[in-house]
């Protein structure tokens, strides 16, 4: 099989990842505009040169507690059907090939609610990181009915 190209980043004490194919850009986070009456793992929405982008907290979405901002904390962005989607994680440490053969998809190492999310999980230098299914991240009918309202509103 082939090698695939994945961003690792750190998610409070878990390294995870997503396959680079998915991310348009990677942003340093700055501040966001909050819109009420969102779930609390909608972080806000962000300005990204004129395109509005709503942010998802993956902490929060994942249950693995609140995000602490810091100057290493970045926003991944990825585009879906035309529509800007970021991602708010504490850092973004790399961006690695790694072997299809070698993703174990009989595992997870993040405690999610519903493990759909988790494609598999890698190994680099010892270390196992969970990769994240962005895709199925942005179909959950929450982060669908927010992407409306956020429509909608702007």
């Amino acid at each position: 099989m082939a090698d695939i190209q994945v961003v690792i980043f750190t998610l409070n004490n878990e390294l995870c990842s997503i396959e680079a194919s998915m991310v348009f850009k990677i942003e340093k986070y700055s501040e966001v505009s909050l819109i009420p009456q969102m779930p609390d793992y909608i972080k806000g929405l962000y300005d990204l040169r004129g395109r509005v982008v709503p942010v998802v907290d993956l902490n929060k979405k994942f249950n693995l507690g609140d995000s602490e901002i810091t100057k290493k904390t970045k926003i991944i962005i990825t585009e879906k059907d035309g529509q800007l989607f970021g991602f708010m994680v504490n850092n973004v440490l790399e961006i690695i090939n790694l072997n299809e053969n070698s993703i174990d998809k009989s595992e997870a190492i993040i405690k999610v609610n519903n493990k759909k999310y988790i494609k598999g999980v890698g190994k680099k230098d010892e270390k196992l990181f969970s990769i994240i299914d962005l895709n199925e991240v942005l179909l959950d009918n929450e982060v669908e009915q927010v992407t409306e309202v956020i429509a909608s509103k702007v």
